[in-house]
């Protein structure tokens, strides 16, 4: 990225999560995703689309939305501002409305609290489930993108200005085609602003694992096609992108492998408030499918399925 003589205008990539060693991340589940998990070695990447959150594209739209009138505001007092009017903001949106006709996003989602109650509830079938705690180092060795949720608006605000008026000095110091100059930059926002999400949501303390497919339409049919990408430093083929049915919405999904990293991917397990499996239940799976050294956890939480 080009540096600029704006210290308050500079790239920021906060919602990109770099593990420490000691992070763990966990993945609240039923049993019959567990076992899949165990058996397969594969993790779940679902249409970002049919999350929790209906209207989590919307919101991000709105997020860039008040972050250009937050920088449009910022031009009288910022004289290294100077000729940024919403033309410029239209260039940008060039990248963002038709990006899901482009790359097509897909994401699994962990958290970084093992025991909440909500996430038990909401996707570990009633609390009856378990909570996966993955390495993050793991995680991150796959081929995707860790975003680290951010829920505080004004936060949100600040960081995707901050971004915004950082591309705008970049192409002013170029003075060069837009696309050449910050095109890059623009396609990257589109990404990265999948890590900020409404307030409501903030107990989740989610982290998002993210994958993109390539779009491909065309007048015979529309096709989405996992290009592969970097896995523990090597390039790796993609995966067949499938479908499943939650209710009545079509889901596309693809299956990516877990990476084990020092040979270890999990460090944790917990049961849920209402998983009355014994702890040979996990040990004799685990240990058969070469996660060994597991730490097992049950639940603090009170809760009557």
């Amino acid at each position: 990225m080009t540096d600029n003589s704006d210290p308050k205008f500079a790239f920021t990539y906060d919602r990109v999560l770099r593990p420490a060693p000691e992070t763990i991340l966990y993945h609240y589940c039923s049993t019959p995703t567990l076992l899949s998990i165990l058996e397969h070695g594969k993790l779940r990447f679902s249409d970002i689309n049919m999350m929790n959150d209906p209207r989590e594209w919307r919101y991000c739209y709105e997020l860039f939305e008040r972050a250009a009138n937050a920088v449009l505001e910022m031009v009288p007092d910022r004289p290294a501002l100077d000729g940024l009017d919403t033309s410029f903001f239209d260039r940008i949106d060039d990248y963002l409305s038709p990006k899901q006709l482009k790359s097509h996003p897909v994401i699994a989602c962990f958290s970084r609290r093992p025991d909440v109650l909500s996430q038990w509830r909401g996707y570990a079938d009633d609390a009856k489930g378990w909570s996966i705690g993955f390495r993050g180092l793991a995680l991150d060795a796959m081929p995707v993108t860790l975003l680290e949720v951010v829920y505080d608006p004004e936060q949100q605000v600040t960081e995707v200005s901050n971004f915004l008026a950082a591309m705008y000095l970049t192409w002013r110091e170029k003075g060069s085609d837009f696309k050449d100059a910050v095109g890059q930059d623009a396609a990257l926002l589109a990404s990265l602003i999948h890590g900020y999400k409404h307030p409501s949501f903030e107990e989740e303390q989610e982290v998002r694992a993210l994958h993109e497919l390539r779009v491909d339409i065309s007048e015979d049919g529309w096709g989405l096609i996992d290009e592969g990408g970097t896995a523990n430093g090597e390039e790796v083929a993609g995966e067949a992108v499938g479908f499943r049915a939650a209710g009545s919405a079509v889901v596309a999904y693809i299956d990516l492998p877990l990476q084990r990293v020092a040979g270890v991917a999990i460090s944790e397990l917990w049961f849920g408030p209402s998983n009355d499996n014994g702890p040979g239940n996990a040990l004799y799976p685990l240990t058969r499918y070469g996660h060994r050294g597991v730490d097992l956890f049950w639940s603090a939480s009170s809760y009557r399925a």
